[in-house]
């Protein structure tokens, strides 16, 4: 691992892409960076917000993410950050620890989750993370999105109510205390609303959540609310120093345990930007080396006092259509933000905090996409049932770990249960045509019933696919139910990809209930290394080499060779 670790960065090339930048890259890389700090600025405070820390600590995050995404990550256009859906996931892993430890936990998890991917991407298990298939993340970002939304209801209604452990008590105690509700609060929050729709239909160009938090901020600031709502307050006037994480705190091994999940959602996240990405760019990237880069991210974040990041679909797109041209982009998105502080330090003090509640809730209400839903429930039943499964174990659950692991559980059961519906067709000859027939099972029989009986009648048993342990019951059943047909059978293994001892356990029992009722089967289309195999458990002595048929370059040559060798007995 040290060795592969040591490669990876040796073949960084932030310094090779230094070297070849251009003077032209840098107006377009600016260009792109101002698009996505007016962006990135208010949805990352508020991503804060959700991830239960103070909001100063989105812009911690943003900056110090941005400067070591620049000289760590692979992507030329992929910008890292606060997301909504991994700062959900911090909340919902760390409930049970609210209070005074809570900061200490949340980066100590941000320092797990890079070590874990950080592995991921040393160990080139990178792939591993396709098979998380994509209804369960449709159900688990649709599932966030209500609870993001759920908890930050009781920001905009200016109450405070203890949290719940999942959607529904959450939203029972938002509930019973409705009586307690701020008007002046629910006012700002349905005023940044409105401005936030209303510039995203009339002017798409510009950037809505920043006119709508500034225009908040501007109210709070000129009418004198900040004593009647809840306001940001005084914010560090320095960029955040370095701290070792600490380790003393309380449930180190169920922070261990849950920073793996938000290893695996954060890497999820990155994977399907960088193919979006690629498709529209053409820029192909090592997704091993982009995981190793996360981890990297990550785990300097937490000594930075920022919380977990991942890439961000938002950002990245607006970087990647804003024209830039590298990486530079987004360290100047980092030092834009910065500037940002600096000249309106005074100013963010009074930003509300329903506006930012306000922010949270349309993008989460964004992650709901109509679309996607209507095509999981009109493709396959298995989809459908995977996204649902996800879904309701992702706002019932005490925390969204459970959620992607029983989603992912759900999905690999799913997917074993239709491969165990073996690929086995039936073809029989007529000997009159010369011809071989495909017939289900049942006309098998009516055709023997029908015909008088001739040694040249033979039923060919036609395997295709991968035939694995768990199809070994369907293939018992369909062969059992072939007895009754005939007594000449003829296995054709062209196509087979792979078959495992518990299918050719199964076959073996096959051939001897046929010896037993005084049958014949045949192996055609067989290939050398599918000879060895059969031949050491034992299946070529059974059956004698005279009923094996290697493989012919003609199509159904070995078939047809197996069928005319019973007619010559």
């Amino acid at each position: 691992m040290k060795n592969k670790a040591l490669e990876y960065f040796k073949s960084i090339d932030f310094i090779n892409m230094i070297h070849e930048y251009q003077p032209q890259f840098l107006k377009k890389d600016l260009v792109a960076a101002l698009s996505v700090a007016v962006i990135a600025l208010p949805q990352n405070m508020a991503y804060a917000l959700i991830a239960g820390v103070n909001p100063i600590y989105g812009i911690y995050t943003s900056v110090v993410s941005m400067v070591l995404g620049t000289l760590f990550s692979v992507s030329s256009y992929m910008v890292v950050g606060p997301t909504n859906i991994v700062a959900m996931a911090i909340a919902s892993n760390l409930r049970f620890l609210r209070g005074s430890n809570y900061f200490s936990a949340v980066l100590l998890l941000t320092f797990l989750v890079g070590l874990f991917q950080l592995a991921f991407g040393v160990l080139k298990l990178g792939n591993l993370v396709n098979y998380v298939s994509h209804p369960v993340i449709i159900g688990l970002s649709t599932g966030a999105a209500l609870l993001i939304c759920v908890g930050q209801l009781q920001n905009f209604l200016g109450i405070s109510v203890q949290e719940g452990s999942n959607l529904f008590t959450e939203l029972y105690a938002i509930i019973i205390n409705l009586s307690e509700i701020n008007w002046i609060n629910i006012s700002l929050g349905l005023t940044t609303i409105l401005i936030i729709i209303l510039i995203k239909n009339l002017s798409p160009k510009v950037p809505s959540y920043l006119v709508a938090l500034v225009s908040a901020t501007l109210a709070v600031y000129f009418f004198g609310l900040s004593d009647n709502i809840a306001v940001i307050g005084e914010l560090p006037a320095s960029l955040p120093e370095f701290s070792l994480v600490s380790f003393s705190v309380p449930n180190l091994w169920d922070i261990f345990t849950k920073s793996f999940s938000i290893a695996l959602l954060g890497l999820i996240q990155t994977l399907a930007i960088v193919k979006s990405l690629a498709a529209k760019s053409g820029e192909e990237v090592e997704i091993n080396k982009e995981f190793m880069g996360q981890g990297i991210i990550n785990i300097g974040c937490s000594f930075f006092s920022s919380f977990a990041i991942a890439g961000s679909f938002t950002n990245s797109f607006a970087n990647y259509q804003s024209g830039a041209k590298t990486r530079v982009s987004e360290f100047l998105v980092a030092i834009a933000i910065v500037l940002f502080i600096i000249v309106f330090n005074p100013v963010i003090k009074y930003v509300p905090i329903v506006a930012l509640a306000s922010l949270v809730i349309v993008v989460a209400s964004s992650m709901i996409d109509p679309v996607e839903l209507k095509q999981v429930f009109s493709t396959t039943k298995g989809d459908a049932l995977i996204f649902s499964s996800t879904f309701i174990a992702t706002i019932t659950a005490p925390s969204i770990d459970y959620a992607i692991y029983f989603g992912v559980l759900v999905s690999v059961i799913i997917v074993l249960k239709e491969s165990s519906n073996i690929n086995l067709e039936t073809m029989h000859y007529k000997d009159e045509e010369e011809e071989l027939h495909e017939a289900e099972l049942e006309e098998v029989g009516e055709y023997i019933e029908k015909k008088e009986e001739h040694e040249t009648d033979s039923i060919v048993i036609n395997l295709n696919g991968s035939l694995h342990f768990s199809s070994a019951d369907n293939l018992k059943e369909k062969l059992n139910h072939l007895l009754d047909a005939g007594d000449n059978f003829i296995f054709r293994m062209r196509h087979i990809e792979r078959i495992d001892l518990t299918v050719i356990r199964e076959l073996n029992h096959f051939i001897a209930k046929v010896h037993k009722q005084g049958g014949i089967v045949k192996i055609a289309g067989i290939t050398e290394e599918q000879y060895d195999l059969l031949n050491n458990v034992g299946i070529i002595n059974k059956i004698g080499e005279e009923n094996i048929f290697l493989v012919e370059n003609e199509i159904l040559g070995s078939t047809r060779q197996a069928v005319d060798s019973n007619s010559k007995k």
